[in-house]
């Protein structure tokens, strides 16, 4: 009788054994998939974040005349406004602005990875201040007329080296004033108001559509 229980007893300890030991091995029975590698995930990620074009993260702008500010648009909150008199035109620089109110350096914002070299000479093709221009849109054109500063007009009526070399110190010294503001003319054409709608283009596409309308008035 003595041998029975201990025979059942010895059965019952390797029994509980074996089950400890299947427990103990569960976790490497899985196989170690992809999602379960966070190396791959995390190489994917930054394969991902590479493969997305740059651009402009503007949250708002200020509107300066002669280096003082006029209107200030950030986050949907605004102040300000554009007066002109009617027949005279006033030139006003736009600065943009990132999530904390600071002026975004737009030239050093780069071009999306794996542009074509054969496109070198369109300049919507670089990065830099060259490649953004301003949308303004929506306004009673009986009412303002809107001059945009055209970079590319202005090189070709400059053909001779002389007057080329003077442009370009013109330019370096009007980035030393204004930064990386884009500039524009507004002209009061007849007495009454109007809105101004503002985007920032980067080549064909906004990077930045304000959210308010910028009042103006012509006087």
């Amino acid at each position: 009788m003595f041998t029975y229980f201990l025979g059942r007893d010895f059965s019952v300890a390797i029994s509980r054994l074996m089950l400890l030991s299947f427990v103990a091995l569960l976790p490497f029975i899985g196989g170690c998939g992809e999602d379960d590698n966070p190396i791959v995930d995390d190489e994917h990620d930054h394969e991902h974040e590479a493969d997305a074009p740059l651009h402009a993260d503007a949250d708002g702008f200020n509107l300066e005349i002669d280096g003082k500010v006029v209107y200030h648009q950030h986050q949907g909150a605004h102040e300000g406004s554009l007066t002109v008199k009617a027949g005279e035109e006033i030139e006003i620089h736009v600065h943009f602005l990132d999530a904390n109110e600071a002026e975004l350096h737009l030239d050093e914002v780069a071009p999306p990875p794996g542009e074509d070299d054969a496109h070198a000479d369109d300049a919507h093709d670089h990065g830099g201040l060259e490649s953004f221009s301003l949308g303004l849109t929506g306004y009673d054109s009986s009412i303002i007329k809107i001059h945009l500063d055209d970079h590319d007009h202005e090189d070709e009526e400059h053909d001779q080296e002389g007057e080329e070399h003077d442009d370009e110190d013109d330019h370096e010294d009007d980035h030393e004033e204004h930064g990386d503001a884009l500039p524009f003319g507004l002209e009061g054409l007849k007495a009454g108001t109007t809105t101004i709608k503002l985007q920032l283009l980067h080549g064909d596409h906004p990077d930045f559509t304000a959210a308010l309308p910028i009042p103006v008035t012509v006087k």
